[in-house]
């Protein structure tokens, strides 16, 4: 038979040293960013003081930590329970209550679209519509994703290559059709094989070089519409 006698019970001021020390770690380790080590202590605490409200204030900031707002929620509604008065805790609580889980996000989107379904599709923003809109002119999807400044500075530089473009093309364009008219008089030739004549190879490489950028512009504007579209659709559904 064994003569071992069981370890004495901590007295109140170690174990509130103890107390003490564990909530200094754990408070450390989130500030590190270590939230393994920090969870870990949040579970001791939890398992040895569940009734103090410092317990469950600090494991609702290793929940918000790790991206678990309901349980952040469940931790802070209770540190308020057990001392209404902690100023912290109901601050955060408030906070964790405007934050919303994907599930909470899909869940108040279903209501919505239940409620009212034409008002969610007249503030959502379509992909299909995104892209309609980008194949008109480049730079409109993007203005019609609500994302000014791209759109703006996509559509000026498309604007401004598509002019330089038409101020070479248009010309020689129409000055090849009335060389090759029956019906054009001897002034309008000569005045027309100036044009063409005077169209160098340097006019003619910028006007290459136009319209690739339009073109990369062109394209590159309706992926970029569609997918920011498609993205805000992800974001509202909870979809990651």
């Amino acid at each position: 038979m064994s003569n071992t006698l069981p370890d004495p019970e901590p007295t109140p001021e170690a174990a509130e040293a103890d107390f003490a020390r564990l909530v200094d770690q754990v408070s450390l380790h989130l500030r590190l960013g270590r939230q393994v080590e920090a969870a870990r202590g949040a579970a001791e605490l939890l398992k040895r003081w569940p009734e103090s409200t410092t317990t469950h204030e600090l494991a609702g900031d290793v929940a918000a930590a790790h991206g678990q707002v309901a349980r952040a929620r469940q931790h802070y509604k209770r540190a308020l329970e057990i001392e209404p008065a902690n100023a912290d805790a109901e601050r955060k609580f408030g906070t964790a209550l405007l934050a919303q889980t994907p599930e909470e996000r899909r869940a108040a989107l279903i209501h919505e679209v239940i409620a009212d379904p034409s008002a969610h599709h007249a503030g959502a923003r379509r992909p299909l519509n995104a892209v309609l809109n980008a194949l008109l002119f480049p730079g409109l999807g993007q203005l019609y994703n609500r994302e000014q400044e791209k759109g703006l500075g996509i559509l000026g530089a498309a604007a401004v290559a598509a002019i330089v473009l038409l101020s070479v093309v248009m010309p020689y364009v129409s000055a090849s059709f009335t060389l090759g008219s029956p019906n054009a008089r001897e002034a309008q030739r000569q005045s027309a094989q100036a044009v063409v004549d005077g169209t160098s190879a340097g006019q003619w490489l910028l006007v290459i070089i136009c319209g690739l950028i339009y073109m990369a512009l062109y394209a590159w504007g309706i992926f970029d519409a569609w997918k920011h579209a498609h993205s805000e659709t992800e974001q509202a559904l909870g979809i990651h």
